[in-house]
């Protein structure tokens, strides 16, 4: 008996079957790979804010002449020097340095009727501790569960004049 060209029904369902399980296999690894993605670019995002927020604040203390926090705990003075914001060198200047916990933003306010440059737009606690040599800050945020927790935190030396 001879045998004619082609595949036999079960050889097809066996190809078939073989091939549903490497697509299977295939769109599970690509998706857990964007999942993967979104969460690490996420993190990243976060971090350079963060990192961003850190920098902004611990400048204006290390070049700062006076610290001080304000009545309600809520936000820190800082006297620099004008050169910081493109002025006259050996011009003083303060700035605040303080949160909205409405608006959940740290930001910077000039104190010259200006825009406010906002540091963070997550904070909705800011802890301030001014030591002899510098300032202690500590910034929480809220998730949607109402859980607290600390979004970021970091010691500026402050250099002295």
């Amino acid at each position: 008996m001879r045998r004619e060209k082609g595949m036999t029904l079960i050889e097809l369902l066996i190809a078939m079957g073989i091939s549903v399980l490497i697509m299977a296999a295939t769109f599970v690894i690509v998706s857990f790979s964007a999942s993967t993605y979104d969460s690490t670019t996420t993190m990243v995002r976060e971090n350079n804010s963060t990192f961003d927020a850190v920098n902004v604040i611990n400048r204006y203390i290390r070049t700062s002449y006076v610290c001080a926090l304000s009545a309600d705990g809520k936000s820190i003075f800082v006297t620099v020097d004008d050169e910081a914001f493109g002025g006259a060198v050996g011009q003083k200047h303060t700035i605040m340095i303080a949160y909205d916990e409405n608006d959940k933003t740290l930001y910077i306010d000039r104190l010259d009727s200006g825009a406010k440059a906002v540091i963070s737009d997550k904070v909705s606690r800011m802890d301030w501790v001014i030591t002899a040599n510098g300032v202690k800050y500590t910034a929480y945020e809220t998730d949607s569960g109402g859980s607290e927790r600390k979004l970021f935190s970091g010691y500026a030396y402050k250099r002295g004049r």
